[in-house]
């Protein structure tokens, strides 16, 4: 269990120190652009520029770019992947490149260009967009969930919960697929670092086809069946209009076969990158709740970290990925900034930013630095909160991300970054000597 007295003997025997905390005027600011949310934004040259414009006056040092979206397209022209041409009602042109727009306009600035890839997500729920609802659809992931009061199996589009419709990780031909578009990308576009994104499993509720269960059969190995899937994984019940997950006596091995296949998938990936730019820095983009991050396939922690939940088996620390990437980037998404603030408002401690940025920093410990991202929504009331939560940010990890440009624009919040990302960073003046 997550117990703050096991966070205080933790940083007492180890030290903040032993992370390398940089000097807080050192962290680089990111602004993230969501390119659906920016859509209007970035379909011509003197929207960029306003992007990039009002970026670099706030302080920021780099733009994390959208380049394939949840609906599984992208923005660019390519041969492996399908084009975004249109979304909602704004359109991009085939002539009109925005991701090397970003770059030229971008060196002039002295502004970076990160790429972000929405990686297992081929299509939109909502907007029932993408190519998981035309050619690809044999991929979409199998969910388990409750239907008309009763325990079902279906497909995600059917399920219809959420935005993104996630591809099946597990299936070979859709990793493939997801490798070819990021080293195609890298071959085409000289960017400054790559973020993955969606590199997970859609939830708990995924992914129960019977593929992943003859994967899993073979993990489990000596010739070992299923009988009863999925209630050896899990059971399904409603009680009192709660879904309840009751563990099944499987439900340990199945957390980490799914862990271990995302692990699995990222060497591959990354390996794949390094083979056509061994330099390129690669960052993975996860949420900061790790204590129920388990769920989603991934342990984001490094390999040192044996969580000791009831949920966790002997080898789940072996199926940690920290130590792959160059840095992490971990969504604080939490409206309240302290650990106090979330206890007061009834909730667990860790869901505020400082909390969630202590916990990245525990369980990642020296694997890789940690970079905290905020989403500016969250404060949306209280200008001066959102600033606290910038500060505690920096404080607390190795760099700033900021989601997303649309929302700062609609907030107004340019003043409030700028004050804590240039005038704040600026190094003290110092007193001047004293003379007789």
């Amino acid at each position: 269990m997550f117990l703050r007295i096991t966070l205080t003997c933790f940083f007492l025997s180890f030290g903040f120190a032993s992370f390398s905390y940089s000097q807080e005027n050192d962290k680089k600011a990111v602004l993230w652009c969501d390119p659906l949310l920016n859509i209007k934004q970035i379909t011509n040259r003197n929207g960029i520029i306003n992007i990039l414009n009002k970026a670099g006056d706030a302080g920021f040092k780099a733009i994390a770019l959208g380049v394939k979206t949840i609906t599984g397209e992208v923005i660019y022209n390519s041969k492996t992947a399908p084009r975004l041409f249109d979304w909602q009602d704004s359109q991009l042109h085939l002539n009109f490149d925005p991701v090397q727009v970003f770059l030229n306009e971008a060196r002039l600035r002295n502004i970076e260009i990160y790429a972000v890839f929405s990686i297992f997500s081929e299509g939109h729920l909502i907007e029932r967009k993408g190519p998981i609802y035309s050619d690809r659809s044999a991929w979409q992931t199998t969910v388990y969930v409750i239907e008309d009061e009763e325990p079902t199996l279906m497909p995600v589009t059917e399920w219809g919960y959420g935005t993104a419709a996630f591809a099946n990780p597990l299936l070979r031909e859709v990793q493939d697929y997801e490798i070819a578009i990021i080293t195609e990308f890298i071959q085409k576009y000289n960017v400054d670092g790559l973020i993955f994104d969606k590199g997970r499993f859609s939830g708990i509720e995924a992914d129960f086809s019977d593929y992943s269960k003859s994967e899993f059969e073979k993990f489990l190995g000596s010739g070992q069946k299923v009988s009863w899937w999925p209630d050896e994984v899990y059971e399904l019940k409603s009680v009192n209009d709660e879904l309840e997950i009751v563990p099944g006596p499987l439900f340990q091995e199945w957390l980490e076969f799914r862990s271990k296949s995302i692990q699995s998938f990222f060497k591959r990936l990354i390996d794949s990158v390094r083979s056509v730019d061994p330099a390129i820095p690669v960052a993975n983009f996860v949420g900061a709740w790790y204590p129920t991050y388990y769920e989603y396939g991934v342990n984001w922690a490094g390999e040192a970290n044996r969580p000791e939940e009831d949920w966790a088996s002997r080898n789940y620390h072996k199926t940690a990925i920290a130590e792959m990437f160059n840095y992490l980037v971990v969504a604080c998404f939490f409206p309240r900034t302290t650990m106090e603030e979330a206890e007061n408002a009834g909730a667990d401690w860790w869901m505020s930013v400082e909390g969630s940025s202590i916990i990245a920093r525990e369980v990642i410990g020296l694997a890789t630095p940690v970079h905290a991202s905020l989403m500016v929504e969250q404060f949306k009331e209280n200008a001066d909160t959102f600033k606290k939560a910038l500060r505690t940010a920096l404080k607390l990890t190795d760099g700033l991300y900021v989601y997303d440009f649309s929302q700062i624009e609609k907030y107004k919040y340019w003043d409030e970054l700028k004050e804590v990302l240039i005038d704040e960073s600026k190094p003290a003046a110092k007193e001047p000597a004293l003379t007789r």
